[in-house]
């Protein structure tokens, strides 16, 4: 599976084609504490499997400890994050294979130390 770190600079380069349509739907979003948390987001069960997930970090920056894409088929991933994820940056994991059909996605993280502001994490998926 390939990771795609897409920053708020350049995601205007990351846009699908003229011509080409790129439909996301928002799967959960989580406010991130102060303090290390630990956060689940159940995936819907669909007769589509997802090709891609994107993560957005929105209102103030984050500390990424680990994050996990849990597969229906029992296998899982972990998804590489930089240890400080800044507001407005966005990751998007490419799917392939069994990789596609994902029940959840785990997440420990924290905005301490980091921004007065309290970071919002959205987690879209892509058929």
């Amino acid at each position: 599976a390939a990771v795609v770190f897409i920053t708020q600079a350049n995601l205007l380069l990351a846009q699908p084609s003229a011509g080409i349509t790129e439909s996301w739907t928002l799967l959960g979003t989580r406010s991130v504490d102060y303090l290390i948390d630990h956060d689940v987001i159940i995936f819907p069960e669909t007769k589509d499997s997802f090709t891609a997930v994107k993560f957005v970090v929105k209102n103030g920056p984050l500390n990424m400890f680990k994050c996990t894409l849990h597969f229906r088929g029992g296998e899982s991933k972990n998804i590489e994050f930089p240890d400080n994820v800044k507001a407005n940056d966005v990751r998007v994991v490419d799917l392939k294979g069994s990789y596609m059909s994902i029940e959840k996605v785990t997440f420990w993280y924290d905005t301490k130390t980091k921004s007065d502001k309290k970071a919002i994490l959205e987690v879209w998926g892509s058929m």
